[in-house]
């Protein structure tokens, strides 16, 4: 199987659905602050995961947010060849009044395959930038999930949430 993607890291497609079962059996995204924390969900057409992974020297955190968006190959490639970047990826805080973009997590690396569109985000992040709540309105339990917004080559777009993590960050 052939890919093309922008990196110049040849990868083969992400096939996020058998991590999204294991995931969803393995983690306990109601939990604290396990680690690493690894939710995924799906709906019509998608996989997503959203990780968080304390490194252990220094309190960073490791943040991967991972997707598969099921369309042809040849719909997949032109949304990749489209001039501009067909996705975008932020960590946000999910407060009682209001939702709160943290971090704007770059692409790694996108692909078109046999199964449709797969792209990762991956970055490092400090504690005090995930650090949404002061702890007023919810015992300082931060709560995160993450966004995915794909712009397709007519403008249209189409956004993705993550399950939320619950932890101190």
């Amino acid at each position: 199987m052939t890919i093309t993607n922008r990196s110049s890291i040849r990868r083969p497609l992400t096939v996020l659905s058998a991590v999204a079962t294991a995931a969803v059996f393995l983690a306990n995204p109601a939990s604290a602050e396990p680690n690493p924390v690894n939710v995924c969900n799906s709906g019509s057409g998608f996989v997503m995961c959203f990780s968080l992974d304390r490194i252990q020297t220094g309190g960073d955190i490791n943040v991967h947010l991972g997707i598969d968006v099921a369309m042809s190959r040849e719909e997949a490639q032109a949304i990749i060849d489209h001039p501009g970047d067909e996705f975008s990826a932020k960590v946000i805080g999910q407060d009682p009044a209001f939702d709160n973009s943290l971090v704007s997590v770059p692409l790694t690396w996108s692909a078109a395959g046999d199964s449709g569109l797969s792209a990762e985000f991956d970055m490092v992040a400090t504690w005090s930038q995930l650090n949404e709540d002061d702890g007023f309105f919810d015992g300082y339990i931060d709560d995160l999930f993450g966004r995915i917004v794909l712009t397709k080559p007519d403008g249209q777009k189409r956004t993705f949430n993550s399950t939320t993590i619950h932890g101190y960050y």
